[in-house]
């Protein structure tokens, strides 16, 4: 007896179903529920798994677009969650949390956990966030002088095509 082989990826079907079920699953109940920790953190899993295994089958780009949507969301919502529930977080869970949600803001040269951390309590999750911004904007951000003094320069150096309008 031989699995049904997804004609797309080249993966197992039932695998692949089992990926985007289990994706669908916690995503749903971030739109339905109360978020929580492991609700985000699951979810965020979901999404990985996925990813890695149609980034493996090279998967056509509208795809992986559309996960990088999903995860910009998974991102937001934890964000969001970040804002108001960091004040009960001990260090530990801050430093996981934020290893976890701002891995594309600690992904930018000269942002490191402390500056990812307060990024995310002024509300910017994203580097797409943070770049949309205008510099006056970066300039008056409510951070140290230090921080700023390195997030200037990294707003400054970044491609046009960079400062863009986020899509979701």
């Amino acid at each position: 007896m031989t699995a049904e082989t997804s004609q797309t990826t080249g993966l197992p079907a039932e695998q692949l179903r089992d990926a985007i079920n289990a994706l669908m699953h916690t995503v749903t109940a971030m739109l339905e529920g109360e978020l929580s920790l492991d609700l985000l953190e699951t979810a965020l899993n979901s999404h990985d798994a996925l990813h890695d295994q149609l980034a493996a089958q090279s998967s056509d780009t509208s795809t992986l677009a559309a996960l990088q949507r999903i995860e910009q969301f998974i991102i937001r919502q934890a964000g969001h969650y970040f804002q108001t529930a960091s004040v009960d977080f001990d260090e530990q869970q801050n430093s996981r949390f934020i290893a976890l949600f701002a891995r594309h803001l600690l992904a930018l040269d000269g942002i490191g956990p402390a500056t990812a951390r307060q990024l995310f309590q002024l509300g910017i999750f994203t580097p797409e966030q943070f770049f949309v911004l205008t510099p006056k904007e970066v300039a008056q951000l409510n951070l140290p002088a230090t921080t700023l003094a390195r997030l200037i320069p990294l707003h400054a150096q970044a491609p046009p095509l960079a400062r863009f309008s986020e899509t979701s």
